[in-house]
């Protein structure tokens, strides 16, 4: 118990370095801007009431620009705090509007949204940190900010995008017979509709893949309980990694496993990002940059190229302190050196603009914009602006006294007490933290009521179990919207796959091509079953049981935007139809076999002008009637 409570005070006390969370912070938002790139390609299809016919209320186009433009400072960590706060917002309209394409990693998105308006994501390797470096650093004092942060800090979003999920799932997974059995994991791996990869070759291994699916449970079931301590944080994440990796070798939901890996990179210790940031940086410079140690304006353009210099290839030093041991200097005189900026590489010297490109020529990186101001027209252009700017350093060398840049006081401390005696920004951090973890896992709890092992327990059918569901149901509803906190019920064989018996592809008879869903072997090789699209198409349109009122106008908006991509006023298809089997017990080469199915005809369909007509041949009729 003392163990424990050590632990959890250290996490609410101890400062590690941020450069964990700036990695973290640029993966993920990589990956959320793929997720929005796809939505945005088909948002016709998914936002529009009558695809590319009638919009709807609003139009998500203009809402995705901005979108886009809020996901680049992110990337940047540019004015970091606003643009958390736009996407968390973007992010509830865009994921809550896609209500019939939404899946599971919709849920973490919105929770990892809403905690990074609140997390220091841009402490270091953002544009933010630089513009408060050069904000506050005066003449012959450069400005470091802190790059200390909480711990907790770093495991506030695996707490809310994995473990509070896993939490959920196990209620979930323990009243399966196919998770209890251990095919949670072959099952769904098994059906060709659900997987764009073959992989047969592991599906085989009975024991194996037995194993792998009961140790899925066992993980899940603990994980909320020990990440926390440190010990199990890295073998958390080599499972939780391979868990994914399997995910997006296998699924076509390829945001959902990258997404889940980059929230996972929180569980490597701090000091390993520190360690391969000093692997990056060159144990010798090979371009000194001289600057007037006595201009306040060249000392915040020496903070920037620090600041950008991140393989350490450049040495900024002053013209009054080094310039007479130079050689390469040598019978140029001091008033130059101090009016205009020079530069040296071995004995070439680079002067005025010419410095700066040789500047981004040796920071590596850099070195493709160093050529392109190198091409005569943009470098006449770009000396022309270096003369402009430096003008007043023809005449005047600038100084304190003249350079028209304001003095300003350092940033508050977090340390500092705030408007209540007592309370300080670091204190105040530390409460939220605390009082988060507490509502979210409350609220987690009360959704739990409506899980199948709690409403097995106290009676499905009985007032209790009633009370139970409607509590968890109402509580669920403003949580998953929010902050993405819900059910996971994921994989289940009675709710997906249980007499999921029949699967489609469709042909367009005006150019022949296959509309890109299922391929030859009933797999999804293409995109318009990828991610959101996939569950929708194989969970909510060609699901275990089919409903044609609800099967035809889902197809419908995949065939408007293969109409729209093939630029087709008229499409009319032929419809095939490919009968496989779903089974509770393993079998071998069982995806294969699957997969050998034939296809048979099922109907045709014509699609004009926002209008759809299904004509499906009597045997399909009848499945449709069974449903």
């Amino acid at each position: 118990m003392k163990q424990i409570r050590e632990t959890f005070y250290g996490l609410f006390h101890n400062k590690v370095d941020a450069l964990g969370l700036a990695v973290f912070r640029v993966a993920f938002t990589l990956v959320l801007m793929a997720e929005v790139c796809q939505l945005f390609r088909f948002r016709n299809m998914i936002y529009d009431q009558i695809p590319f016919v009638y919009r709807g209320d609003i139009d998500v186009t203009l809402i995705f620009l901005f979108y886009f433009i809020v996901l680049g400072m992110m990337l940047l960590g540019l004015f970091t705090r606003v643009a958390m706060i736009l996407n968390y917002v973007l992010g509830v309209i865009i994921f809550s509007s896609a209500s019939h394409f939404e899946y599971h990693v919709f849920y973490a998105y919105l929770g990892v949204n809403f905690l990074m308006m609140f997390m220091p994501v841009s402490r270091v390797f953002s544009l933010d940190s630089l513009i408060e470096k050069i904000r506050y650093t005066h003449i012959g004092r450069p400005y470091q900010p802190d790059r200390k942060v909480l711990e907790i800090n770093y495991l506030m979003p695996v707490f809310l995008a994995i473990g509070l999920v896993y939490f959920d799932s196990v209620f979930q997974k323990v009243t399966s017979p196919m998770w209890m059995d251990g095919l949670g994991m072959w099952m769904p791996s098994s059906l060709p509709m659900i997987v764009w990869n073959d992989t047969s070759w592991i599906l085989n291994q009975e024991y194996l893949v037995k194993f792998f699916g009961y140790l899925v449970v066992v993980f899940e079931t603990v994980f909320l309980f020990l990440f926390w301590f440190k010990r199990f944080r890295m073998p958390f994440f080599f499972l939780g990694t391979l868990f994914h990796l399997g995910i997006l070798i296998t699924y076509p939901i390829p945001w959902f496993a990258l997404a889940v890996m980059g929230v996972y990179l929180l569980l490597i210790p701090p000091g390993f990002w520190v360690w391969v940031s000093g692997l990056f940086k060159s144990k010798s410079k090979s371009y000194r940059f001289y600057y007037d140690a006595e201009c306040p304006l060249c000392n915040k353009v020496v903070v920037a190229i620090r600041h950008f210099d991140i393989f350490n290839k450049v040495d900024c030093v002053t013209v009054q302190g080094y310039a007479t041991q130079e050689p390469a200097l040598q019978g140029i005189d001091e008033q130059e050196l101090l009016i205009n900026i020079h530069g040296v590489a071995g004995s070439k010297v680079y002067k005025g603009y010419w410095a700066y490109v040789g500047l981004l020529k040796h920071m590596i990186y850099t070195a493709p914009l160093a050529l392109l101001l190198a091409i005569p027209g943009i470098s006449h252009l770009g000396q022309s602006i270096y003369r402009f700017v430096a003008g007043n350093r023809l005449t005047e060398r600038c100084t304190s006294e003249n350079c028209n840049i304001p003095v300003l006081q350092l940033p508050p401390d977090e340390k500092a007490e705030m408007l209540i005696q007592g309370w300080t920004r670091l204190r105040l951090t530390q409460w939220f933290w605390k009082w988060i973890i507490i509502v979210m896992t409350v609220a987690q709890c009360i959704i739990i009521l409506g899980a199948p092992l709690i409403q097995k327990a106290v009676g499905k059918d009985t007032s209790t179990g009633r009370a139970l569901a409607t509590v968890a149901y109402w509580t669920q509803v403003p949580f998953q919207k929010l902050v993405g906190v819900t059910i996971h019920p994921v994989f289940m064989y009675n709710i997906h796959f249980d007499n999921y018996n029949h699967i489609f592809k469709f042909e367009c008879n005006e150019n022949g091509k296959r509309v890109p869903l299922l391929d030859d072997n009933g797999m999804v090789t293409d995109s318009y079953a990828n991610g959101a699209m996939w569950v929708h198409y194989n969970f909510r349109t060609s699901s275990h049981t089919l409903v044609r009122e609800v099967f035809e106008p889902s197809m419908f908006r995949y065939l408007s935007q293969f109409q729209h991509e093939n630029n087709l006023p008229v499409g009319n298809y032929t419809i095939y139809v490919k009968e496989i089997e779903t089974t509770d017990h393993w079998q071998h080469d069982f995806l294969r076999r699957q997969m050998a199915k034939p296809w048979k005809p099922a109907g045709t369909c014509k699609v004009s002008a926002g209008q759809y007509e299904f004509n499906w041949t009597p045997q399909m009729q009848a499945v449709f009637a069974s449903e």
